[in-house]
């Protein structure tokens, strides 16, 4: 049986902060800087197909990673649901391909959004961050808090959460994801960074949050070794860092266009009969 990792206690601080101690309070991992630490993995946990508001299918995805990236795991994570991650990984495993896969989930509770990592079902939306987070745990996930403390977005788990879970000895995250390179990053990703090396002391990640082939890679997670495993050991003993750079407005037009293309879509469908 599966069980969940413990709470990092306050003895482990140095160990938890080892990720990012080489960094200045708001800086990201460069490709140098991560290979002098010895940490040649790179990899994007969080990303959207068209099981939820992506633009791409699970197929054109795992096709794009292994042909136009270097990208050694991914994680493919929708909103709400886990069926299009589950089929990814069946299509994984059936392949040839050079990366490793993990199933997730980006969770929306009732104070922001969450990424569930390593999980085999379904959380339901509309909990709350706690209850979300216990769940991840009980299958043996991880709990990665994605794009928090962004002021004006809803779904952006603000400080006074964060700051209640930070203080519990029942619940805890296991990461942070402190480099989005989406319009969900844009001023909170330093905002994030700075207060999680001053206060929470959490692993960091940096994911895409891609919703278009062209932005998959873009924000990224450097680790110690290739494989999800290892990203996962590395993400527990606290010594994953952010790293990549956001979204470039070709990424931008191919979104607004698929969004556009979808709405035309269906305003032409015909009403349904009452």
């Amino acid at each position: 049986m599966i069980t969940s990792t413990p709470k990092p206690g306050q003895t482990d601080l140095e160990k938890v902060i080892s990720g990012t101690e080489r960094l200045g309070k708001w800086s990201r991992m460069t490709i140098e800087e991560a290979q002098n630490a010895g940490k040649y993995g790179k990899a994007d946990l969080h990303m959207h197909s068209t099981y939820s508001d992506g633009c791409a299918t699970i197929e054109e995805i795992l096709s794009h990673v292994q042909n136009n990236t270097d990208l050694n795991v991914i994680a493919l994570t929708d909103h709400d649901v886990i069926e299009g991650s589950l089929r990814a990984r069946d299509l994984w495993s059936k392949g040839s391909y050079r990366f490793d896969f993990v199933v997730g989930e980006e969770i929306t509770t009732t104070e922001g959004h969450l990424l569930g990592l390593f999980i085999e079902k379904q959380i339901p939306r509309g909990l709350s961050m706690e209850r979300s987070i216990d769940l991840i745990h009980e299958q043996g996930g991880l709990a990665v808090v994605a794009h928090p403390l962004h002021r004006f977005f809803r779904h952006s788990c603000q400080r006074a959460v964060m700051d209640r879970i930070h203080a519990s000895s029942d619940v805890w995250l296991d990461g942070i994801e402190t480099w989005n390179a989406s319009f969900c990053g844009i001023y909170a990703n330093y905002i994030a960074m700075g207060t999680n090396r001053d206060i929470y002391h959490l692993p960091e990640l940096g994911n895409s949050d891609a919703h278009m082939l062209s932005a998959i890679g873009s924000g990224r997670t450097w680790f110690e070794g290739q494989t999800a495993q290892d990203i996962r050991t590395t993400i527990e003993k606290g010594t994953s860092a952010p790293g990549g750079k956001m979204w470039n407005m070709q990424s931008y037009y191919h979104w607004a266009r698929y969004l556009l293309n979808k709405e035309q879509r269906a305003a032409r469908q015909p009403a349904a009969i009452a």
